[in-house]
């Protein structure tokens, strides 16, 4: 429990105030003074409520006492714990001592780099926790600036980089008060500078704003090319594929390629769903720049889809960026949208492919959401076998690129470091292949089977080497078995 009381700043107060709380037998574990809001704060076990609104009385019955009050926590609380969600959030783990050399503070990602849990590292010695960091005590007592160490902790490299931590006294004199320790690993490293090239700056092409690797398909060049020409033609715009397909992504990606080759610094992105559009909403975008992304615009109201189509008529300045998971043929069907709204807003249509259809990206986009989450919860990137590619290969993908998100994300906190077919659970969405026995014969049952799976697999390894590099066969062999088969390379 925190009481906040409130008081003038005077000789005695907080003497008087700490005083009351003797005769109600309560064990003070917490007091802070704030001389800016001039507030004192106590902290204590929970009382029963009868014994704390006594307590209050007699509090509010001190002179100078304007307040008092319960709260949740004191600022410096605030202060302390908003302190450590930001050093968990840093790339890095963070570690703290004090003069003496002694752990005050340890973040989760530097207690799982020094392979010891939390518990076992605080108000211990950091010599002991590392056994090949060697400082003396005047090290630790008088930290120097800048001090870098290499060390190693079960054959992992870390770089330690330290910094000394300074407090003022009360004439501004810096007095030093320990040590902070940045812990970096060379694979989280690596993970930080391939991040920051892969990066989106004003002089690279709208591609860019893609991996290389994810846009091998046809299907996915091809959208990426009528976007790009798109983008500065100031007419509304639908954006249409299949839900999880990374709408959201293409058009963030087009409005920075945009914004940056445009001179109105105050244009933005306004996005909401259709069902929040109201008549009302016209006005205030008649005063606004930029782009006005609209998500599931078949949603939107019959009264705002006719304010809609007087409000294009008069050409706003804020483009009009239509996003819906549905077909063409049934936003123009005149059941869901009015017919002269739909083709006053869609003046030009960008289809984002479905994962089915661009399944030589597959691999690159895996590969970029393994190693995405593996950085957010802190996993090391598990090696992918042959098998699970495969396998990953010949499912059609309803839920599309968030479907694989979350397979990875399933399979990255329930699997170990390398994942076979066996590790990866997919919907059973049934097979393809024909499974009984023909005329009698397993060799020719055999052959049905795997003719079928290699017309599967080669649209998605379109070439006979890629083919047999994802199957574990000679190029050789695969290339006879095409020709036996009769699929054309």
């Amino acid at each position: 429990m925190r009481l906040e009381i409130q008081c003038e700043d005077r000789i005695g107060m907080v003497r008087e105030a700490l005083d009351l709380f003797i005769p109600y037998q309560i064990d003070l574990r917490l007091v802070e003074v704030d001389t800016k809001r001039r507030c004192l704060y106590c902290g204590f076990s929970d009382i029963p409520f009868p014994k704390l609104q006594r307590l209050l009385a007699d509090i509010r019955r001190l002179d100078s006492v304007e307040d008092v009050k319960t709260v949740m926590f004191t600022p410096s609380e605030r202060e302390h714990n908003a302190l450590y969600t930001l050093l968990e959030a840093l790339p890095d783990g963070v570690i703290s001592v004090d003069l003496k050399g002694q752990i005050t503070m340890v973040t989760e990602l530097a207690a799982e780099d020094l392979k010891m849990p939390i518990s076992a590292l605080l108000h211990k010695p950091l010599q002991q926790c590392i056994k090949d960091l060697h400082f003396s005590k005047e090290m630790w007592a008088n930290p120097q600036n800048g001090v870098t160490k290499r060390i190693q902790i079960r054959d992992k490299p870390l770089l330690l980089e330290m910094k000394p931590i300074y407090v003022c006294d009360d004439d501004g004199v810096s007095i030093p008060a320990g040590t902070v320790i940045y812990v970096k690993s060379k694979a989280r490293l690596d993970r930080q500078a391939e991040r920051l090239k892969q990066a989106p700056d004003a002089d690279n092409p709208f591609e860019a704003y893609f991996d290389p690797t994810l846009i091998k398909s046809t299907a996915m060049r091809n959208t990426l090319h009528q976007a790009k020409a798109f983008a500065e033609v100031s007419v509304p715009m639908l954006v249409q594929g299949e839900v999880g397909t990374g709408k959201r992504d293409l058009i963030d990606a087009l409005f920075q390629y945009w914004y940056k080759r445009q001179g109105d610094r105050d244009a933005q992105q306004r996005r909401c769903h259709a069902r929040e559009v109201t008549p009302q909403v016209f006005a205030e975008m008649a005063h606004q720049s930029g782009w006005w992304v609209i998500d599931d615009i078949e949603c939107l109201d019959e009264s705002a889809q006719s304010e809609m189509v007087s409000w294009l008529a008069r050409q706003p300045s804020m483009r009009l960026i239509c996003v819906s998971s549905l077909s063409q043929s049934q936003l123009a069907s005149g059941t869901l949208l009015n017919k002269a709204l739909y083709f006053s807003m869609v003046k030009l249509v960008i289809s984002v492919p479905p994962l089915r259809d661009r399944k030589e990206d597959l691999e690159g986009l895996l590969k970029q959401c393994v190693v995405a989450l593996a950085e957010r919860y802190r996993k090391p990137v598990p090696a992918i076998s042959k098998g699970a590619l495969v396998k990953l290969a010949l499912y059609d993908w309803p839920g599309n690129l968030q479907e694989l998100h979350n397979v990875c994300l399933q399979t990255l906190l329930s699997k170990g470091a390398e994942w076979s077919d066996n590790d990866i659970s997919l919907p059973d969405r049934g097979s393809s292949v024909e499974m009984t026995l023909l005329n009698g014969s397993l060799e020719e049952t055999t052959k049905h089977w795997e003719a079928s799976l290699l017309k599967q697999l080669y649209p998605r390894f379109p070439s006979t080497r890629r083919l047999a590099k994802a199957v574990g066969m000679s190029h050789s062999a695969i290339a006879n078995k095409l020709k036996e088969y009769g699929i054309k390379a």
